[in-house]
């Protein structure tokens, strides 16, 4: 859904007349009934049955699409609301399971490349053909559709493991603050603050260079494309060099990215640079993630990985809103380059402080 916020926020301005201040508050309804949900992981987590949860969850997302054939325009938050929340608790148990794995860099970039084609899937054959042929009713069935698709994977669900996690872990288990994972959280939300600031207003810098909305939005697409090729190499490098450089070395790449972006002035060097940005933050935040899973083995801090997301992509685009109101675009882009270069310097700290070193 996060992923395809664009083409779902389109189908419903459509439908009913919407404001960019009325869209504004879809994307709140649902980033706030997400972030409160996630923001309670770690008490129901570790509580209740998964299997059960996510069919129940799945039911609950059910209602919420169907809901946008049947709210009023003044209702629609409502439907927005309940899509979040549902959704909040699927994509948490997701991130628990993934996080005991023994190699959660590669499963989590399974996990970003399998939502990346389901929203191409969205974006081409939902929004695209079935809306074309059938409308607005067309789109909420094709998008109910698909999510009863994905639903299959609850009958592989494991059952609810957190509760012995602490006791079989062992090596980087902190007792009481586990400060690795409070920092490798933080290192997260710096990047991925950065990277939806950079992503939010990447298009008012193409306008702004004269180029076609047309040509941003297929530009937009292809970077979206680009961020499955990224995902998909660090699936395959996963820790064969350890997480330092891969993770690290991608950031700093993502600051060159983010600097052509701003000096490049050409449509080619804003596609390349679009596509290298969406590209390197599916590849580091697999690491990212996997890093948090690798010093938390209490499960305590993962479970809380959906909330730091929805958290730290609130603020970047709220931040960004204020500073390009303050100081202009470029030095509002720029400022997102200490962010992640932040970010490094936290990471860089946590790898060395728990001698995470490369394995096959």
């Amino acid at each position: 859904m996060f992923n395809t916020f664009p083409q779902v926020l389109a189908a419903l301005a459509a439908r009913f007349e919407l404001s960019e201040t009325e869209i504004g508050s879809l994307v709140s309804a649902y980033m706030g009934s997400f972030a409160v949900v996630a923001l309670l992981a770690p008490f129901w987590t570790p509580r209740v049955p998964w299997k059960a949860t996510a069919v129940f969850s799945y039911i609950g997302i059910g209602v919420g699409v169907l809901m946008f054939n049947y709210v009023t325009k003044t209702e629609l938050w409502i439907a927005m609301a309940v899509l979040g929340g549902f959704a909040c608790i699927i994509f948490t148990i997701s991130v628990a399971i993934i996080s005991a794995t023994t190699d959660p860099d590669r499963n989590f970039a399974f996990k970003l490349i399998a939502e990346m084609l389901l929203g191409i899937v969205l974006i081409f054959v939902v929004a695209n053909l079935i809306n074309a042929e059938f409308g607005y009713y067309g789109f909420v069935y094709g998008l109910l559709a698909l999510y009863a698709i994905t639903g299959i994977g609850i009958a592989w669900l494991p059952a609810n493991f957190l509760g012995n996690t602490a006791a079989q872990g062992g090596g980087v288990a902190v007792a009481g603050f586990n400060l690795s994972a409070a920092l490798a959280i933080f290192g997260l939300v710096c990047s991925f603050g950065a990277y939806t600031a950079v992503w939010s207003f990447a298009a008012v810098i193409g306008i702004n260079n004269g180029f076609s909305e047309e040509t941003v939005n297929n530009i937009l697409l292809f970077a979206l494309l680009a961020g499955l090729a990224g995902a998909g190499a660090c699936a395959v490098i996963s820790q064969k060099y350890g997480q330092n450089l891969p993770l690290n070395g991608g950031l700093a790449l993502m600051i060159v990215a983010i600097l052509l972006l701003v000096y490049g002035g050409s449509v080619g060097s804003f596609a390349v640079a679009l596509c290298l940005i969406n590209a390197l933050l599916q590849f580091t935040l697999a690491y990212q993630m996997g890093l948090i899973s690798e010093v938390d083995v209490t499960g305590r801090y993962s479970v809380l990985i959906p909330f730091f997301l929805a958290f730290s992509a609130a603020i970047g685009g709220e931040a960004m809103g204020g500073l390009i109101e303050g100081v202009g675009v470029e030095r509002a882009m720029l400022s997102t380059t200490v962010a992640i270069g932040l970010a490094i310097a936290i990471l860089v700290y946590v790898i060395r402080k728990e001698h995470i070193t490369a394995r096959a």
